[in-house]
């Protein structure tokens, strides 16, 4: 029993050190949407949106992707990635508008940012919006992208910018 135990406790050292001094793996960081103009205002760079829901397991999928995806986090510095909620109740201030919430039913709706970026078409889950430097849609894409589309866009964008 005694011999059980310290097996036990040299594990959970072990384990509590590894975690404690192992490198942590780079974290997607998504800048929320109402500092994006400031952010802008200090260092223009593209944006890169992804609207979701809390609700969508196909969202839950991208985001996932997108923490394994080395080259989408080796290229997080040339542009602001922003995962937006659609269904957020917040009023937010963007590009000098005010875009609020907007009921559809007793417990659903949608933000009138999140139709704003989509366009007038219906919109589905996930939704991946690319901007330029000057607000302007550039890409729009409906779904998940793979690893490969997702590196295409990334290449797309350094190639744009750079003109």
């Amino acid at each position: 029993m005694i011999r059980i135990c310290k097996t036990a406790f040299l594990w959970h050292i072990l384990l509590y050190v590894q975690l404690d001094f192992c490198p942590v793996k780079a974290q997607v960081h998504s800048l929320p949407i109402s500092k994006l103009d400031s952010s802008m205002a200090k260092h223009a760079k593209p944006i890169l949106v992804l609207l979701s829901t809390d609700w969508c397991k196909y969202c839950q999928m991208q985001k996932n992707q997108l923490r394994k995806n080395k080259y989408f986090q080796s290229r997080a510095d040339a542009f602001y990635y922003v995962d937006f909620d659609a269904e957020s109740k917040e009023n937010i201030h963007f590009k000098g508008q005010t875009f609020r919430y907007k009921p559809t039913g007793a417990t659903t709706g949608i933000h009138e940012l999140a139709t704003a970026m989509n366009g007038e078409e219906g919109i589905s889950f996930p939704t991946w919006v690319l901007l330029n430097t000057h607000y302007e849609v550039l890409f729009k894409f409906n779904g998940v992208l793979t690893a490969n589309q997702l590196k295409q866009l990334l290449y797309t964008l350094d190639t744009t910018e750079k003109k």
